[in-house]
């Protein structure tokens, strides 16, 4: 645009606001001069606009409601061409990369960027939604800066200019066969390694690369073992306060394993411990568990930590048993634990109850989450045609999850902690027999899964290269 166009759209513009929105030059510098016949006022910019455009993707990192790197992975996200389909109320992007997506004028609207539509900083919606209209169009586009779309939408006399990025649609497209080629890179990728990856305490705590290569491990493959921790008291928070807060449950914030008498939970018992999840009962169980070995002497004979892949476990029960499969899937279960008397020894009275299924797929079918521990089923209410089948399923994959072959096994060192998604890696351990002195004690913590997923993803866009990362056994319906 030319400075005297320019000039003149401000001069005819009866309002600063007005002038910088009729412009879409939300950074432009104006300032006040006199001129004209009369002394007659008129706002004029100090800044040559040679492309109204280009600062508006600059101006929505200013804002900070993008950021460059959370579109990394799409690449090129330049639009080649644009074709208004069923009179504006759908338009199909035509990509320089290659392939279109089609997307709906509503969605278009919903997702306009502007500064009437989103706030500063957190990048909220301001826009309310019973304020558009399902019969709204688009009236029209312009793609002259390869990094912004803008729009004109209109609804009878009524109509809004606004702009989205590009990236922004590339990363979300949707139509077609997008969300399920999504779903689809979501899914884990099953390994049959039964070495345990590694890490030292210093890299996670002392720089981000190392926090990051920690986090995607435990993201890719469902456990890590960070080596060389100091064997003191607390070691646990200073870990998990690397990427968020401690997750407090029915047993604190941190809890001691170790072995004592008349024990309330069989983890504080000498015996083996099958192969489960903890904290069933709630609604969001912990996502990340961390167990830091304080003592293990040489006189404990056994106690080895064992895991298992339960994702991996039930894709294969699917592909073998696909009507128990489905029975999991559809029949919830009860996971109860109750404490009514001090001897349960937790600080308050507990009594916790959910009813979920085993088996949680998404709309494509992929397998989102699974809930498995065998010492916390109650009392299955489920229909009477139900009952029979159920136990059936449960009986049949309780046998896959012993029989399976995949099996890590570690004997835990003072100064190890193992770390892993509790929603994916099943734990136990094996009995172990104190022969003599010796003691084994280890500390324990959990971590919300929403915290480290955040704290993972901005890592991957920001050190690593911005692809889907995979499930982690959240409900998460993608």
């Amino acid at each position: 645009m030319s400075s005297r166009l320019l000039l003149r759209v401000v001069k005819n513009s009866k309002d600063l606001k007005l002038a910088r929105r009729s412009l879409m030059l939300q950074n432009a510098e104006f300032r006040t001069c006199h001129g004209g016949a009369g002394g007659k006022r008129w706002m004029f910019t100090v800044v040559m606009a040679t492309d109204t455009t280009s600062s508006l993707y600059q101006d929505m990192i200013d804002r900070k409601i993008i950021h460059p790197a959370q579109f990394k992975a799409e690449g090129d996200s330049t639009i080649k061409s644009v074709t208004k389909l069923k009179d504006g109320k759908l338009l199909e992007i035509e990509w320089n990369s290659g392939g279109k997506h089609r997307y709906h004028s509503i969605w278009l609207r919903h997702n306009c960027h502007c500064p009437d539509c989103k706030l500063v900083v957190s990048g909220q919606q301001t826009v309310a939604i019973e304020t558009i209209p399902s019969s709204i169009t688009v009236q029209d586009i312009d793609i002259s800066d390869d990094k912004v779309m803008k729009m004109v939408w209109k609804e009878g006399d009524v109509t809004h200019k606004g702009y989205i990025p590009t990236d922004y649609l590339k990363c979300y497209r949707y139509s077609g066969n997008a969300l399920a080629e999504k779903s689809e890179a979501e899914n884990i990728k099953f390994s049959t390694d039964t070495a345990i990856p590694e890490i030292d305490f210093k890299d996670v705590m002392e720089t981000d690369t190392g926090l990051y290569k920690w986090l995607k491990l435990l993201g890719e493959r469902g456990l890590c073992l960070v080596k060389n921790v100091p064997t003191i008291s607390n070691q646990i928070r200073e870990v998990i306060e690397r990427v968020c807060y401690i997750q407090h449950t029915i047993y604190g914030e941190i809890f001691e394993v170790k072995s004592v008498e008349n024990a309330s939970n069989a983890a504080y018992l000498s015996i083996g411990l099958r192969l489960h999840m903890d904290q069933m009962t709630y609604e969001s169980a912990p996502g990340i568990q961390l167990l830091h070995c304080l003592k293990f002497g040489e006189e404990v004979e056994g106690g080895e930590s064992v895991f298992a892949d339960i994702h991996h476990i039930v894709d294969v029960f699917r592909r073998e048993h696909p009507k128990e499969f489905e029975v999991l899937c559809r029949v919830p279960v009860t996971y109860e634990i109750m404490g009514y008397y001090k001897s349960s020894g937790r600080e308050k009275p507990v009594h916790q109850q959910i009813h979920k299924p085993m088996i949680v797929t998404n709309q494509y079918g992929h397998v989102i989450s699974v809930a498995y521990h065998e010492n916390l089923t109650g009392a299955l209410q489920a229909h009477e045609d139900d009952v029979e089948p159920f136990y059936d399923a449960y009986r049949l994959l309780v046998q896959s999850v012993h029989d399976w072959p995949y099996k890590f096994y570690h004997r835990m060192r003072p100064g190890d902690m193992v770390t892993f998604q509790n929603r994916r890696a099943l734990h136990g351990r094996n009995s172990f027999i104190n022969r003599g002195g010796g003691e084994r004690l280890f500390q324990g913590g959990y971590m919300n899964i929403d915290e480290f997923k955040s704290m993972l993803i901005y890592l991957h866009n920001t050190i690593g290269d911005g692809s889907r990362l995979c499930r982690m056994g959240l409900n998460d319906m993608c």
